[in-house]
């Protein structure tokens, strides 16, 4: 007697299969989907990066300062007689600007009187044989001796202008002592350390600092054109007057002065300034400021080239703006560069150049 087994149907496990054989389909349509996606080519617009001439300029902020500029008072304590300015006024060099008590002043011109009267005397003596030659040259000795005393007194007693230029600030007024101790003033929380300030307002000069790097670029004469904030519309034209012989130990800088002249005094001492100086032309890369993209959160600005139908991130520097071209160190010369699409570009994507 032969025993069969029963062939048994279960729906369950019909159940199971059917659904695996769908989840694979489904995943690999999705796979199939996916690459599809990658290889997708995404439509730009590209430019060239072409070798033009130019002329570079280096850019710096300084600030505008007088020319020469004095404290200026006496050698000796005293009461301030007379003001021959006022706050404001112009001067030219050799002017008497102040004069202070005399007291002393007056004592060394009556002893010096005296002794010119002694002296005028014995010289009379002198001619008859009357008088010594060594009486007679003691004599002149101390008249010397008196009258360049006057002459110091005098100086003492005076201020007078070294330079031509205009009292911008005065410290002591008629009728004030005046002491050799800088006085304090209260109001700007400065110490004054003379009787006024003189300051030569044109020409002015505007200070700037230069890296070691660039510093080889700058020399003695070369013209600077400055622009200020107040004045947003003129731009001002100096030369370079003075290059500072050594650096600064801290920021490895050297100081520059431009000498501007100033004849309508427009430029003001304090006043912040802007500085161009044009160096001799030169060649180098333009690409359209549209190429250039800046990676959030960075500093370093990129350009999307294109190479072999894909799209390949090149880090620049942007040296110098040209209308809206800018120069850039970084690319060669007829490098293709996208110019539109680069916000749906990542490294090695997939791009088809846009006809023109």
């Amino acid at each position: 007697m032969v025993n069969s087994k029963k062939k048994t149907n279960n729906p369950m496990k019909k159940s199971i299969s059917l659904v695996l054989l769908i989840s694979l389909f489904m995943a690999g349509c999705a796979r199939k989907e996916i690459k599809n996606e990658e290889n997708k080519a995404v439509l730009v617009g590209t430019t060239q990066a072409e070798l033009k001439p130019y002329i570079p300029t280096l850019n710096y902020s300084g600030n505008v300062l007088p020319n020469k500029e004095a404290n200026l008072g006496a050698t000796l304590p005293g009461k301030v007689e007379k003001m021959n300015i006022k706050l404001g006024e112009t001067v030219k060099k050799g002017c008497l600007l102040a004069e202070l008590s005399g007291e002393m002043l007056t004592q060394a011109v009556v002893e010096n009187d005296a002794l010119q009267k002694d002296f005028d005397r014995i010289s009379r003596l002198k001619e008859k044989g009357s008088v010594s030659q060594m009486e007679y040259d003691h004599l002149k000795a101390r008249l010397d001796a008196s009258m360049a005393k006057v002459e110091m007194m005098k100086k003492n007693t005076q201020v007078i202008a070294p330079f031509n230029g205009t009292v911008v600030d005065i410290f002591v007024h008629e009728g004030e002592n005046f002491s050799l101790l800088p006085s304090i003033d209260a109001q700007n929380l400065s110490v004054n350390p003379g009787i006024l300030k003189l300051m030569q307002l044109n020409p002015v000069k505007v200070t700037f600092e230069v890296n070691e790097k660039e510093l080889s670029w700058i020399k003695t004469g070369q013209i600077a054109f400055i622009r200020v904030d107040a004045l947003p519309e003129k731009t001002f034209e100096g030369r370079i007057s003075y290059i500072r012989p050594v650096l600064s130990a801290v920021s490895r800088t050297a100081t520059i002065e431009v000498e501007v002249n100033n004849p309508a005094n427009a430029l003001k001492p304090g006043m912040y300034a802007n500085l161009e100086i044009k160096l001799p032309p030169a060649n180098g890369i333009f690409i359209p400021v549209s190429c250039i993209y800046r990676k959030p959160g960075t500093s370093n600005d990129y350009v999307f080239m294109v190479i072999d139908g894909k799209a390949k991130s090149q880090a620049v520097r942007q040296l110098q703006t040209m209308k809206d071209l800018v120069l850039v160190d970084g690319l060669a010369n007829g490098a293709t560069v996208v110019s539109v699409g680069k916000a749906k570009l990542s490294d090695g994507s997939v791009v088809e150049i846009q006809k023109k």
